[in-house]
């Protein structure tokens, strides 16, 4: 098993890594800042996801703290042979703290199966983004929608309270998940969820299909476009 630790806080105005903790293949780089906002980057030396990994990872971003987390390079899960692969992502967002975290996309490739839980908490006054982006497989190598299966929930709690749930099963020998009401003729399929802003806009732009909708509390926006670097600089235009 993979494990990630990282909480923040705030020193002298400025927000820092107060504690990590990490295990093959996780390590952390030294934070960039932009600003008083500390960007935290989250490297794998191996590859990708292989069969029976089973990765766990936990955010405490402290009061106060501006933090971006993102990755390296995109997340490859590899074909698993009728086995899968699992990962847990807990973040608490403590009092007036922001959190922009940003993994890079996921590419399924043949074969693949992947179940993923991400349970966020925050508080009411805390500032949070988040997305999720796939793609239907490697398209350059002929593999569209050639995966086993794909899971993905997430659950967002606002002072202990459930306000967001979106819970995603993607089986392609079950259903054709390439056309209406999944991917939509698109090869890539982004999710953003925003609580904290400001009513958003969304922009024009060639190649992409959003729409955006209310949670119980904080806003959702789905993105269909043709690559993840699409999808990835259109979230960044909302923000």
């Amino acid at each position: 098993m993979g494990e990630l630790y990282i909480k923040t806080s705030v020193k002298n105005g400025k927000t820092v890594v107060s504690d990590r903790f990490y295990t093959s293949p996780f390590k952390i780089a030294q934070p960039f800042y932009d600003r008083n906002t500390a960007e935290i980057m989250v490297m794998q030396a191996s590859a990708g996801i292989l069969a029976g990994d089973a990765h766990r990872l936990q955010f405490d971003i402290g009061a106060g703290s501006k933090v971006m987390i993102t990755g390296q390079s995109y997340t490859k899960l590899f074909d698993m042979s009728g086995k899968n692969a699992k990962q847990e992502t807990r973040i608490t967002v403590a009092e007036g703290a922001e959190l922009y975290y940003m993994p890079c996309p996921v590419i399924p490739f043949c074969g693949s199966d992947f179940e993923s839980r991400v349970n966020i908490e925050i508080s009411r006054n805390s500032r949070l983004f988040l997305w999720d982006i796939m793609s239907c497989g490697r398209v350059g190598m002929g593999e569209r929608f050639a995966f086993k299966r794909y899971r993905q929930r997430m659950e967002v709690m606002v002072d202990g309270r459930i306000v967001f749930v979106d819970n995603a099963r993607l089986v392609p020998d079950e259903c054709d998940v390439s056309g209406i009401g999944f991917f939509e003729g698109h090869t890539h399929m982004g999710t953003a969820y925003l609580y904290g802003f400001e009513k958003i806009t969304l922009p024009e732009a060639q190649g992409i299909t959003a729409a955006k909708t209310k949670a119980a509390a904080g806003q959702l926006v789905r993105v269909l476009g043709g690559s993840g670097e699409e999808i990835a600089d259109y979230l960044k235009l909302i923000l």
